[in-house]
Formats: C-alpha cells, sequence, structure tokens
C-alpha cells in the first residue's frame, strides 16, 4: 500500500459537481499501419493487458482510513477490470471534427468512478469527415484522477503504453502482478496513529524550513523599497510572489459549471522555435504564452470584455525524476501574467520573458518543493479552502506545454497522428490550454466550461492568427521592408483566421540565415 501525498488527497477535496479534477488525452490514430490494415477492439484490449505492468495506476484503487482521520491509500489489485475501464462508441453524423470535440466535451464532463480504479477509455469510431483523418481512422480518450497523476507522469504513461514499432508484441507481462490484501478497517486506524509521530517532526522541521526562505524574501523585498525599486515594502513583496494586484476580473474568475466545451488545433513548432531563436533568452513556453496572451485578448475584445492588466496563468512546474510506475502528483505551480493589455506581439513576448526569469529567481529562494512539503504538512481541509476560497483570482487560466516524442508511435499497430492533452477547469480557474509537442506539430487542446467560452472555434481561430502576427512581428527589419512582405504577412493572417480549427498553421518566419543564403544567390 502506499498513502497518497498532500497534493494527491487536495485535487480529491477539490472535487464538486461542476469540476471534475481529472486530466485526460485525445489520440487519433490511424489503422492501415497494423497487420490487415484494420484494429478491433479486442486487439486494444490485448495490447492494454500486456502492457498493465508498465502503469500499476490501471490497478490501483483508493481505500479510505475511517472518520478520514488520515489520508487514504493507494491498494494494487491483481488485475483491472479492461471490460468496465475500456468503451466502445461510434460518432453521431455526419462524424466531423465537431462531433468529436462534442463528444470528448461531454465524456470530459463525467466524474471517475472512486470504488474503482481511477482511470476510463473511451474508442471512438466513425470518424469519417474529420478534415486530415483517413478513413477507417478511430480516435481514444482516456481520463485519469488527478489525485494519481500529474502532466510528467501521464505523459510518461503514454510513452509507455505505446510502441516504437507498428507490428504488435505478443509477449506477456513482464512480471506477474502483486496484488495488495484489502486492508482492515483496524489496520488503517493503527497506521493513522502511527503516523502522528514522525509527521510532527516533519511539520516542525517544514515550519522552520518556511520560515528561513520566507526571511529571505522579506530582506530581498526590503533591500528593494530601500533602493527605491518599489514604492513601499507591500508592493515589494506582492512583487516577488508574483501575487496580483487588485483589479478587474475576467469572465473566467468565476464559478465554473458542470459542462465542458473543448477544442483542439495544431500549431507548427518549427514557426514556434525561430521565434524563439529570434529573440535571446526566450524560451518556447515563453513564446506559447504570449500567443496565448495575444488569443485572449483578441477574444475578449470580441465580447465587449475589459483586458485585465492582471491576468495571469498558472504554469505547471514539473519535477524530472518521475518514473513510468510512479503515481501522485510531483509538480508545483508558477504563475506567469499573459499580458492581454499589450497590443504588440513582440513587447508582449518581452514582458513575459522579464516576468518569468524574476519568477525563477524567487523559486531559487524558496525551492520547487516547497509547495508540496507544506501540502504533506498541513491538513487537506485547510489547503482545499485556502486554494478554493482564499487564492481566487491568483490565476484565471492554466496554460502548459510538454514535449513528446519526435519519432512516431504505435498502439496494437495502428500509428498514433494526433495526441490532444485536456486539462481540467475549476472555479476561479475557467480556461486551461495546454500543448503537446509529437513529431513537427504542438497539439493544442483548449477547455473551458459552456458559459465561459461558448464558442472554443473562435479562441482557436485567435491562437493561429496572432502566432502569424507574433512570427510577422519578430521578421528581422531587412525583410520586413522587401516588396510585398507586409501583404504576404495580412494574406497569411487572413488565411488563418479562415482554416479549420484542426488544420495546421503554416507560418513561415525568416530567419537571418535564409536572408543570407539568399544574398548568397543574388551574388553567384
Amino acid at each position: 500500500m502506499r498513502q497518497l501525498g498532500g497534493l494527491d488527497e487536495l485535487f480529491l477535496a477539490l472535487e464538486r459537481n461542476n469540476q471534475c479534477m481529472h486530466v485526460a488525452a485525445l489520440g487519433i490514430y490511424d489503422p492501415s499501419t497494423a497487420p490487415g490494415g484494420h484494429v478491433r477492439l479486442r486487439d486494444i484490449l490485448a495490447h492494454l493487458r500486456r502492457r498493465l505492468d508498465v502503469a500499476p495506476l490501471f490497478r490501483r484503487r483508493l481505500a479510505g482510513v475511517p472518520f478520514n482521520v488520515d489520508r487514504p491509500y493507494w491498494i494494487d489489485e491483481a488485475t483491472a477490470d479492461l471490460e468496465y475501464h475500456v468503451h466502445h462508441i461510434a460518432l453521431p453524423d455526419p462524424g466531423d471534427w465537431r462531433q468529436l470535440c462534442i463528444q470528448v466535451a461531454r465524456l470530459h464532463s463525467q466524474p471517475l468512478d472512486r470504488s474503482r480504479p481511477l482511470w476510463q477509455a473511451y474508442v471512438i469510431e466513425g470518424l469519417n469527415r474529420v478534415k486530415g483523418v483517413p478513413e477507417g481512422s478511430f480516435a481514444i480518450y482516456v481520463k485519469f484522477h488527478h489525485a494519481a497523476v500529474d502532466g510528467d507522469t501521464s505523459i510518461q504513461i503514454m510513452r509507455a503504453l505505446h510502441s516504437m514499432i507498428a507490428v504488435p508484441e505478443h509477449h506477456g507481462l513482464l512480471a506477474p502482478p502483486v496484488a495488495d490484501a484489502p486492508p482492515s478497517a483496524l489496520e488503517l486506524c493503527a497506521r493513522a496513529v502511527g503516523n502522528l509521530a514522525p509527521r510532527g517532526v516533519r511539520a516542525w522541521l517544514t515550519g522552520v524550513t518556511v520560515g528561513t526562505k520566507l526571511t529571505s524574501v522579506i530582506m530581498e523585498s526590503l533591500f528593494r523599497r530601500l533602493t527605491g525599486r518599489e514604492t513601499s515594502l507591500l508592493d515589494s513583496l506582492r512583487h516577488q510572489f508574483g501575487w496580483p494586484e487588485p483589479g478587474e476580473e475576467s469572465r473566467f474568475d468565476g464559478t465554473v459549471s458542470s459542462r465542458r466545451m473543448v477544442e483542439g488545433l495544431r500549431l507548427p513548432v518549427r514557426t514556434l522555435q525561430r521565434i524563439r531563436d529570434s529573440m535571446p533568452g526566450t524560451t518556447f513556453d515563453d513564446v506559447f504564452l504570449a500567443v496565448v496572451g495575444g488569443a485572449l485578448r483578441d477574444y475578449l475584445t470580441d465580447c465587449g470584455d475589459a483586458l485585465p492588466a492582471g491576468f495571469a496563468a498558472g504554469i505547471p512546474a514539473g519535477a524530472q525524476d518521475v518514473l513510468p510506475g510512479g503515481s501522485g502528483n510531483h509538480t508545483g505551480l508558477r504563475r506567469l501574467p499573459l499580458h492581454p493589455e499589450i497590443a504588440n506581439p513582440a513587447a508582449r513576448l518581452a514582458a513575459i520573458c522579464h516576468a518569468r526569469a524574476e519568477s525563477l529567481q524567487t523559486t531559487d529562494v524558496l525551492g520547487p518543493g516547497l509547495v508540496r512539503d507544506l501540502a504533506d504538512q498541513v491538513p487537506t481541509g485547510i489547503s482545499s479552502f485556502v486554494v478554493g476560497h482564499l487564492l481566487t483570482g491568483y490565476a484565471s487560466a492554466l496554460v502548459a506545454t510538454v514535449r513528446g516524442p519526435d519519432h512516431p508511435m504505435y498502439l496494437a499497430g495502428a500509428r498514433l497522428q494526433a495526441f490532444y492533452p485536456v486539462g481540467f477547469v475549476m472555479d476561479g480557474i475557467g480556461l486551461s490550454v495546454n500543448g503537446f509537442r509529437y513529431g513537427d506539430d504542438l497539439w493544442v487542446t483548449i477547455v473551458s466550461c459552456r458559459k465561459m467560452l461558448p464558442e472554443p472555434q473562435r479562441f482557436a481561430r485567435a491562437l493561429e492568427a496572432n502566432l502569424t502576427a507574433l512570427a510577422a512581428a519578430v521578421e528581422p527589419a531587412e525583410d520586413k521592408h522587401r516588396p510585398g512582405a507586409r501583404a504576404a504577412a495580412a494574406t497569411r493572417t487572413q488565411g488563418a483566421a479562415k482554416r479549420p480549427p484542426g488544420a495546421r498553421a503554416a507560418v513561415r518566419v525568416h530567419s537571418p540565415a535564409t536572408n543570407d543564403n539568399n544574398k548568397h544567390r543574388r551574388h553567384a
């Protein structure tokens, strides 16, 4: 048995009828690479059954302590009931991209059964008119509770469940499954009593550590105030912790409904990389945040809403030592402003880079695991109250990108064509934008609730258009003065707005190396 950590139990405590705390993924597969050119449900079940040993969380369920006097435990069952966890459905006519998004949104709105292992999968057929998807393709939507996995762990599981060759493996489990004996109520209560003394010692050590680190931050804030970089000590502390200033709320800061809206698109990785390379000190995530900030500006403007200067996103900061068989949450959350009030795309990107650098300085002082340590020692009732009531407005969205494999992946012989990560939203954080790098594309998924984002397709088109605008803004000066450059940029922007949500944004950025090659050709 393995006891849940503080963050794991926090996600269980935060779950309500209107906010399901699970993460998911949607994969689209081409069965033409499989033997015989087709894949059946029994082939998928056999593939999953052979790989249950690489991801034990498929067999883990919760065992609660009587009267909730201690955190629950994960217990491993002998096997997973795949007939219950894996469902087979088909899209209604016409079977296009919009029907697929509607179906995924409905599945994503349904909670998981806590009496069983916290995951569910749906094999979806009937993708008859999804643009760019070969005939006969199918999709798999799979979701895990956030108490069992975080973003990094789910990607590790995704890698473990797929293979690098199209020929299905026929080996059995690498190791026989080990099942836990169901614990009795007396045993769970005895464990709770035994945890009191060690937990008290850990709480004391954590308190000493937190006090030391907070003293360092306060001294830094006092130094900023004395040197005139901040107007007051309170402003300096707020700046150090990235705490938002009181201001106008956006439509994504309220209470979410129980119905989700899901939309997906793909963006070219090379365009994002060229933008990153054109501005020294910029990261791939910075570029993506700037694109999301521009799309947010366009969407709020079209809706007639104000542009809150304090709109910020929560950025997961993951651990690098997560094993495929692990479970639980190993990530922290960093707050970064998206600056939708800045109209110039390049200026917005520069402001995000500056905010990230300052956020990393504070993280270096406090340590990346401080939030996790506090969650492990503070009672879950207190931490859930703080998150649910006192931290409203700290971040209005969740934005993250994860790098996946560059080589093709296969499941039961079918090639993985697209992989959309599907995040979650909650009260006060009504927007989630997640990207997954697979091959040459960044597969992006937008998740919100029906009342906050009734037309997610508009937000997807805004993402494509803002990538084009950002690419044009960071072009070298000599390219901007070429005859017809502005007209070509305008044409690309209009074309991006008219493309369907799942289409690739064809954006071209002129790098300095390309310009030098053109000069040599002219001299030749």
